[in-house]
């Protein structure tokens, strides 16, 4: 079984392929020509007419889902990080507590 590679496509090819399927009036002949399914476009054109509503082009509000989705790895990354930080930290401190104990074997 052959697997199929995932292509990414730059927000300024969605919005020209938005364009093309709004200029020809037919979503499936637009896929057709630009080599992509039907339902991918159909999601660009859905995230076009969102971004018009809230007064962005398509790659601007594309681009705007991006950094928002890598802020939040980010953040989930950095929360395990934390996590990690504060576990050493009370290890080290148990530790430390111990043999400043009176009657603690040093």
């Amino acid at each position: 079984m052959e697997t199929v590679k995932r292509r990414k496509h730059d927000p300024k090819f969605k919005e020209r392929a938005v364009d093309l399927a709004r200029s020809l009036g037919n979503n499936a002949q637009a896929a057709r020509e630009l080599g992509i399914g039907y339902s991918l476009l159909c999601s660009w054109i859905k995230a076009a007419e969102e971004a018009k509503t809230k007064g962005k082009g398509l790659a601007l509000a594309l681009e705007e889902k991006a950094e928002l989705e890598r802020l939040r790895k980010q953040v989930a990354r950095q929360a395990i990080e934390l996590d990690f930080v504060k576990k050493a930290a009370a290890y080290f401190a148990k530790e430390q507590l111990g043999k400043n104990t009176p009657g603690s074997k040093t």
